[in-house]
């Protein structure tokens, strides 16, 4: 993020909906729609000419659909974010979406606030979910196993040292570098070492894959 503000594209086929997008953004000081598209393709290439701070896209796209999008924009712009503004809630889409490299997730039934708080929590590098969507998330675990959660929990953290475990607890509850170095008493930097052993122990590919791993793991407090 430059010192300008959070710079966005949008992408999503239906033109009243990106310009309404631009028109509640543009209400945000530090929040700025530098290009759009109307479809998978032509958003990859806007993102590699503009290098936003935020890519917001729809999932289902007329050409490559958002899962492809965030996919080649994850491996082509690691620095750019993906914040994802569907009508689909179903988990499947959730998973795919994150385990893709997503940031965000967010209903199209969110009320405007809830998209600019989004944009500039995954703009600084949080995970985001909308709040309905992460609380179910957090109860997949009731029926993942009839062993009890603290049961599933241990066969699943054991590769995990006593700290990472801490800081993965703290990850879930989507705490930022800065609140995990200011809970623990340790330095950020000492925060993203345990981070970097935990996505490499755990086989995750980021912040967010690492939250959703946790939440399913019942290392959420609900």
């Amino acid at each position: 993020m430059n010192g300008h503000g959070i710079r966005v594209i949008l992408i999503d086929d239906h033109t009243v909906l990106r310009d309404g997008l631009k028109l509640l953004l543009s209400l945000e000081p530090d929040l700025e729609v530098v290009g759009e598209a109307a479809n998978g393709l032509a958003g990859i290439q806007t993102a590699l000419d503009t290098r936003p701070d935020v890519v917001v896209t729809d999932v289902g796209l007329p050409d490559v659909d958002g899962v492809e999008v965030t996919r080649r924009l994850r491996e082509l712009l690691p620095e750019s974010r993906v914040l994802v503004l569907t009508v689909h809630d179903e988990d499947t889409y959730v998973f795919t979406l994150i385990q893709a490299g997503a940031s965000g997730y967010l209903l199209k039934n969110a009320a405007g606030h809830d998209l600019v708080d989004a944009i500039r929590a995954v703009a600084a590098g949080k995970p985001w979910l909308q709040p309905e969507i992460a609380q179910r998330l957090m109860n997949v675990t009731s029926g993942v196993s009839h062993r009890g959660s603290a049961a599933v929990e241990q066969d699943l953290i054991e590769p995990l040292t006593a700290r990472e475990i801490v800081v993965l607890k703290l990850l879930a509850g989507a705490a930022s570098n800065r609140e995990i170095a200011t809970n623990l008493a340790i330095s950020t930097r000492t925060v993203e070492t345990h981070l970097a052993n935990i996505y490499g122990k755990l086989a995750v590919r980021g912040r967010t894959e690492a939250m959703l791993w946790a939440i399913h793991a019942g290392m959420a407090e609900g």
